[in-house]
C-alpha cells in the first residue's frame, strides 16, 4: 500500500528534521515525518544530561529539555509520524518523489526533506525483551528526568554518563543506584545520600510485575526492588544508506563519510528535494545546533515556494503570525494569572 498526497516527506526525526517539521507546519503543508528508530530526538540522547550553551535564547538549558521543547513545536500542526521505518530508496516521479522503506512501505510525496545524518545510533541492549514501560536506554531515548521525582531508579553500565545522570536525578529520585562492572564512578563527590555506588557487580536478572520491573538481582545475590531501570552499554552507528531512482545527487568525502552537496539555503541540484542537518555540506557551514533551526526553516521556505510560488516561503515572526494568534493571548494570560 502506497500513502499519498504529502506535500512534504521529511526523513529523519532529530533536531534537524523536527524543526523542519514545524516550519512546514506553520506555512500549511501537509508532512510525514519517517523515523527509523522507536523514538525522536535524533543523536541529542547522547548527550541530553549536559547544557547547551550555544542555542540563542535557550542558553543553559539541559539538552533533554531543549530535545522535549522540539517534539512539543514540531507536534503543534500534527504532522503525521511514522516510527521504525528506514528510507532506503527514493525514486524521482513526473508529480515528486517515491520514498520506499525497509518494509517495503511506499510514501509519495510532493517533496522530500533529508534530515536522516550519517547513520542509526542504537543502544546495546541487555538480552531481555524491551517491552517493560520502565526500561529505558538514554543512548536512543529523551529522558525527562523530573518524571522520576519520588521513585527509584537503578543505573546500569557506563559509570561516565551514569555519573551525569546520578547528578540529576539525586535532586528529585528517592534513591539512585550506580551499578557498574567497573572498579569506580567519576564525580562521585557530586552525589548526595541518596546515591549508592555498586561497581565490580553486573545486573544478572530481572523480576517482573506485568509489563514493569520490580526488581534486579545482581551478581553478587543482591536483590534491589526498583522503580525506573536506566541501561547505557554503550553505543553502534547502523550506516543507512539510500539509493536514488532517475536522479544523482553529488557528494562530497569528508572524513571517510560522503556528506551530501547542497547550497546554504538546503537546495540541492534536484528541484524539490532538500538536506537539512548533518547529512549536507556546503562552504562554511556551521556543524552546531542552532544551524538546525535555520535550516529546517530554511527548507520548509523552499519546499513551500516550489509548491506554491507564494510568500508563504517567507513567514510573519510567530509573536504576530496568525497561526499562533489566539494560542499566544491564551499564554499571556495564563502567564500573567
Amino acid at each position: 500500500m502506497t500513502e499519498t498526497n504529502y506535500d512534504v516527506v521529511i526523513v529523519g526525526g532529530g533536531p534537524s528534521g523536527l524543526y523542519s517539521s514545524f516550519s512546514c507546519g506553520i506555512r500549511g503543508l501537509k508532512v510525514k515525518l519517517l523515523e527509523a528508530r522507536a523514538t525522536l530526538g535524533g543523536r541529542i540522547p547522547l548527550y541530553q544530561e549536559n547544557i547547551i550553551w550555544d542555542l540563542g535564547g535557550a542558553q543553559g538549558k539541559l539538552a533533554s529539555d531543549i530535545a522535549n521543547n522540539l517534539l512539543d513545536a514540531a507536534q503543534q500542526f500534527s504532522p503525521d509520524i511514522t516510527y521504525n521505518q528506514q528510507v532506503k530508496h527514493i525514486k524521482k516521479e513526473e508529480t515528486g518523489f517515491t520514498l520506499t522503506t525497509q518494509s517495503g512501505q511506499e510514501y509519495q510525496s510532493k517533496t522530500v526533506i533529508l534530515a536522516s545524518a550519517l547513520g542509526i545510533i542504537q543502544p546495546r541492549k541487555l538480552k531481555i525483551p524491551d517491552t517493560y514501560e520502565n526500561l529505558h536506554y538514554p543512548v536512543s531515548e529523551v529522558i525527562n528526568f523530573k518524571a522520576y521525582t519520588g521513585q527509584t531508579v537503578l543505573l546500569y553500565g557506563n559509570p561516565d554518563s551514569l555519573s551525569s545522570y546520578a547528578i540529576l536525578l539525586k535532586q528529585v529520585a528517592k534513591s539512585v543506584i550506580l551499578v557498574t562492572k567497573k572498579t569506580n564512578f567519576p564525580n562521585t563527590e557530586h552525589f548526595a545520600t541518596n546515591v549508592t555506588v555498586l561497581t565490580q557487580v553486573e545486573v544478572s536478572n530481572f523480576a517482573s510485575e506485568g509489563d514493569f520491573i520490580s526488581a534486579v538481582t545482581l551478581s553478587d545475590g543482591q536483590i534491589i526492588p526498583v522503580s525506573q531501570v536506566l541501561i547505557h552499554l554503550g553505543m553502534k552507528r547502523e550506516t543507512n544508506t539510500i539509493t536514488f531512482e532517475n536522479f544523482e545527487l553529488e557528494t562530497v568525502d569528508q572524513h571517510g563519510h560522503d556528506f551530501i552537496k547542497n547550497k546554504a539555503d538546503t537546495t540541492t541540484s534536484i528541484e524539490g528535494l532538500y538536506v537539512v542537518g548533518d547529512l549536507g555540506s556546503y562552504p562554511d557551514k556551521n556543524y552546531m545546533l542552532a544551524a538546525c533551526m535555520t535550516e529546517g526553516s530554511n527548507a520548509a521556505g523552499q519546499a513551500a515556494r516550489y509548491l506554491y510560488n507564494t510568500a508563504r516561503g517567507q513567514l510573519i515572526v510567530s509573536t504576530h503570525n496568525d497561526v499562533f494568534k489566539t494560542k499566544n493571548i491564551d499564554m499571556v494570560l495564563q502567564y500573567f494569572s
